[in-house]
């Protein structure tokens, strides 16, 4: 076990200060006292004390954020942001900045600039979602001496230092398993994504069609502007299939539940989403949407940044992936 400058002073029988003029090679010590405290340093190691670095340097720790816009999809990444910022309170001491940067989520060019931007900006570490697919993949190599941690979503790559998400497989298996418990003689099921890039909403949805064996009664049905036109109208063409139960990937599940009410469409289906979002926590309470999945953005947020402090400012070991739990609310214990 590594020790500190304190404890090899205590060892020695010397002041903190000669430990210190021999670790750093300056000022004069007796050639005595370096073999034995070298001899200690041999044995034990030396293990800097990050505090007093991080004071002495008075140097801020820069960690970059690349995320959506803070304001959209109900703003979840908001939600992600605001627990990033209650870490960096927590670890004020060590002057940790977040430079944030936001993209447009749909715009796979701006994610790209908006990257491009933040990797000229000096910082010590970095944060993003890797939604953007195949994008992710372009833009990391232009961080390649910056430790960088993934929130939201899953992603094998071999330089991250953690990943704090849910497991989206596990979350659309558990979704599932919620909706065989709701309708369980049904006959036409609907995976629902909003978005086609994302590779979390893609996992949830193999895991949701998966815990009823790939049956054909479950079908999934992809938003894109292309195909559709418009949201209402996706939701329209959904609605036509007379579906016995859908599950929303992400957190618009209260777009179709909303739908329902202000068309006065009989809901006459289970409606499973993600997210406790205000406008999804809404319809939940008032019996439109039956379930909610939440993967507590807030905590990913906190934890993202808790790891590179843990990792980068204090030396410690972390784990390589983080899961959140996958958390089940009804009107009934929301």
């Amino acid at each position: 076990m590594s020790l500190t400058i304190n404890e090899i002073a205590q060892k020695a029988g010397v002041s903190i200060g000669t430990v210190d003029r021999v670790i750093h090679n300056r000022g004069r010590v007796s050639k005595q006292s370096i073999e034995k405290i070298q001899a200690i340093i041999d044995e034990y190691g030396y293990q800097p004390n990050p505090i007093a670095r991080q004071l002495k340097t008075k140097k801020d720790f820069v960690i970059g954020v690349l995320l959506p816009e803070l304001g959209t999809e109900q703003s979840y990444w908001k939600s992600v942001f605001e627990g990033m910022k209650r870490a960096a309170e927590e670890f004020k001491l060590f002057s940790i900045k977040l430079n944030l940067v936001e993209y447009k989520r749909h715009n796979s060019k701006a994610f790209v600039e908006k990257a491009n931007e933040l990797s000229r900006e000096k910082i010590d570490a970095l944060i993003t979602a890797p939604i953007v697919a195949p994008e992710i993949f372009d833009i990391l190599p232009l961080y390649e001496k910056v430790p960088y941690v993934f929130v939201d979503s899953p992603l094998e790559h071999d330089r991250q230092i953690t990943t704090v998400a849910q497991d989206p497989y596990q979350g659309g298996y558990c979704a599932g398993r919620i909706m065989e418990l709701l309708v369980p003689d049904a006959k036409k099921i609907f995976s629902v994504q909003m978005y086609d890039k994302a590779p979390n909403l893609h996992e949830r949805s193999r895991g949701f069609a998966e815990y009823f064996n790939n049956a054909k009664v479950v079908k999934n049905i992809t938003y894109t502007a292309k195909e559709f036109g418009t949201q209402k109208k996706f939701i329209e063409a959904i609605l036509k299939q007379k579906p016995d139960g859908i599950f929303v990937t992400n957190e618009g599940s209260s777009e179709i539940a909303d739908y329902c009410r202000t068309k006065n469409v009989k809901k006459n289906f289970a409606l499973i989403g993600y997210d406790l979002m205000k406008k999804n926590v809404k319809a939940l309470k008032e019996g439109n949407i039956d379930c909610l999945i939440s993967q507590s953005p807030q905590d990913q947020g906190y934890l993202a940044v808790k790891k590179i402090y843990q990792k980068c400012l204090i030396n410690e070991k972390i784990e390589r992936e983080i899961f959140i739990p996958i958390n089940i609310y009804f009107k009934e214990n929301i």
